[in-house]
């Protein structure tokens, strides 16, 4: 992340200037040093919705704790919607059926029905935990020392940007923003919730180093996707000093973790990071592990 892109944005850039950026702290992510230290060194592991085990539920403060007990230094990436009376907790779909005892829409419901529901594991365990807020998942992860990855779940961009803003606040709140990445899908949202938060990290697609000019690179981790393998790309990001994120997650049978286990054999993993990949967002994160352990172990060299 050594580049420094050009151009400065303005303070009231996001959908008609309503996202003001006045009362963001100056300075780059505190962060950013740590993943140029591991782009060089190591490799990271990106455990999807925080699991690393079927008996796990996603987005639970027991996936977020033994994921990141067992993988060292472990991103867990968790997906966060505010309920019915604007508090943030964590939920993957917009319905809590699937997940929990619990049904209806998330955004329809209050804090209080939410604390009375049950996570289910994809084992079918139920468990005795409600879906965490994020207040107590961001405590979580500082406990077994892992970063947090946000993924904002709302209807439309202008959905994610007021989501995004109520993220932020509460995690200067709780005072993480060293450990958190914020997830951006867009152009239009990336430049704006870097604007809002430029000491935090964000995931950015891109392919090039002045895809997202305007922004300083050292706030930006490259998505690069989960369908299609691109070595070159890769390259030529680390190159430039951007940190490569490439997922291997998807939809069962198709995902490259799937493809990777048909032999028993899931050195594929390492060829990732040895063609410029630095973080693996994954569905299978011990599976990772299992052949990734001195690169993992390179990269807790690196200070936090």
């Amino acid at each position: 992340m050594r580049l420094v892109l050009p151009a400065v944005m303005t303070a009231s850039l996001a959908l008609g200037g309503c996202f003001a950026v006045s009362d963001a702290p100056a300075g780059k992510p505190e962060l950013a040093a740590y993943f140029d230290c591991v782009r060089e060194r190591g490799v990271m592991i990106s455990a999807h919705r925080g699991q690393s085990a079927a008996d796990q539920p996603e987005n639970s403060i027991a996936a977020i704790l033994a994921t990141g007990q067992a993988i060292p230094g472990a991103i867990v990436e968790l997906d966060v919607v505010r309920t019915r009376d604007r508090k943030l907790v964590l939920m993957h779909d917009p319905s809590v059926d699937r997940t929990t005892t619990g049904h209806g829409h998330l955004a329809e419901l209050t804090l209080n029905q939410v604390r009375q529901m049950r996570l289910r594991a994809p084992n079918g365990d139920l468990t005795d935990a409600a879906p965490p807020t994020l207040d107590e998942a961001l405590a979580a992860a500082g406990r077994v020392g892992a970063i947090a990855a946000l993924d904002f779940k709302a209807d439309d961009e202008e959905g994610t940007l007021e989501l995004a803003r109520a993220v932020i606040a509460e995690v200067r709140r709780v005072n993480a923003a060293d450990r958190v990445i914020l997830i951006t899908y867009s152009d239009t949202a990336a430049r704006a919730i870097a604007a809002l938060a430029p000491e935090m990290m964000i995931s950015a697609g891109m392919s090039r180093a002045t895809d997202l000019s305007g922004v300083d690179s050292d706030q930006i981790l490259a998505w690069t996707g989960s369908r299609t393998m691109k070595p070159s790309q890769w390259r030529q990001l680390k190159a430039e000093g951007i940190e490569v994120q490439f997922g291997t997650l998807g939809a069962p049978g198709e995902r490259f973790d799937d493809q990777f286990a048909q032999d028993g054999d899931v050195g594929e993993y390492r060829e990732l990071w040895r063609k410029g990949v630095t973080i693996i967002a994954t569905d299978a994160p011990l599976a990772v592990k299992s052949v990734m352990g001195p690169e993992l172990a390179a990269a807790q060299t690196c200070s936090r």
